[in-house]
Parts: C-alpha cells; sequence; structure tokens
C-alpha cells in the first residue's frame, strides 16, 4: 500500500522545511500512521484521545505501580485531572483501581481484561498484515531492518529524554 495523498502533501511539506536520508522520512511516515491509527483506535473504541493515551500508559505498565500521580506526570498533567480521568476510565469499564502491598493507600490503575481484549481484538488483524508483509523479507533483510527499527526506538526515546518529557521505565526484571 501506498501513502495516501494527504499523507503525501504532508511528507513534502516537511521535505520542503528540512533535509533528510530516506529512511528518515520512510521512518517519519510510520510515525504519522501510527499516530492516526490511535487517533482512528480511540474513536472506535469511544475514548477521548487523552483517555486512549492513558490507557496505552495503563496497559504499558501492567505490573508496576502506576497510580494516578505517575499518570499524570506521564501524560504532563495534574494529578487532580489524573485522577479525573482515571474516573471516567474507571466508570467505563476500562480499568480498575488495586491496592496491594504493605501501604494499603497506594492505588493502582490496571487496565481491565475486556478493555485490552477491545484494543487487542483490533490491532490483531493488523499485526497479522505485519506479519506477512515482515515473511516477504529474507531472515537477514529482517535481521537488518529489526535493527535499525530498534536503533530508531532508541534514539527516539533519547530525543524524548533531551526535549525533558518522561520516558517509561523498563518493566521490572
Amino acid at each position: 500500500m501506498s501513502n495516501n495523498a494527504e499523507d503525501g502533501w504532508a511528507e513534502q511539506v516537511e521535505r520542503g522545511r528540512m533535509s533528510a536520508d530516506e529512511l528518515s522520512w520512510s521512518l517519519r511516515s510510520v510515525n504519522r500512521a501510527a499516530t492516526q491509527l490511535d487517533h482512528a483506535l480511540a474513536a472506535k473504541l469511544g475514548l477521548r484521545q487523552l483517555d486512549y493515551e492513558a490507557m496505552g500508559h495503563i496497559m504499558d505498565q501492567e505490573g508496576t505501580q502506576l497510580g494516578p500521580a505517575e499518570l499524570g506526570q506521564r501524560l504532563r498533567i495534574s494529578t487532580g485531572s489524573a485522577t479525573e480521568l482515571a474516573d471516567r476510565l474507571e466508570r467505563a469499564g476500562h480499568i480498575a483501581r488495586t491496592r496491594e502491598g504493605s501501604d494499603r493507600r497506594r492505588v493502582q490503575l490496571v487496565a481491565r481484561q475486556e478493555a485490552v481484549g477491545l484494543i487487542l481484538g483490533e490491532l490483531g488483524p493488523l499485526f497479522a498484515d505485519l506479519d506477512a508483509l515482515s515473511n516477504e523479507f529474507t531472515d537477514g533483510e529482517q535481521a537488518v531492518i529489526n535493527r535499525y527499527l530498534r536503533a530508531a526506538g532508541d534514539r527516539l526515546r533519547d530525543h524524548t529524554r533531551a526535549l525533558g518529557a518522561p520516558v517509561e521505565p523498563a518493566a521490572p526484571s
């Protein structure tokens, strides 16, 4: 599949503003498409964009102590706004609050399995399609593509940190 007219136009505007290697433009196209996918999926699930982003953080941090304060830091909103967002997600049945450990005052936000199933159910066909695409490449080509994409992800996270934004911690070992 190729870029649609709007994506091609957006890329041409960006190319007029700066120069970069073709791989960088290709990755930028993937990033733009991923953002569009997130917006479309949020709309299909009936979630505000910020609520969808919050669900992503909650799902990504499963098993860690992610409470409203930490969620607010990640989303760059106040703890009060994060608490209100968590209330909204809980009322909609997307998350639950749990109290674990020795400090029973500490609240952990946990994605409900039904919500995870809905999101992953929508993403399943995409991942199958992407797997089929990857099978069009040899093992050697896949290794090079994987190395590039992993390193590009590292550089994106490095740049995020340089801008002063929080980056999710690694999963607990």
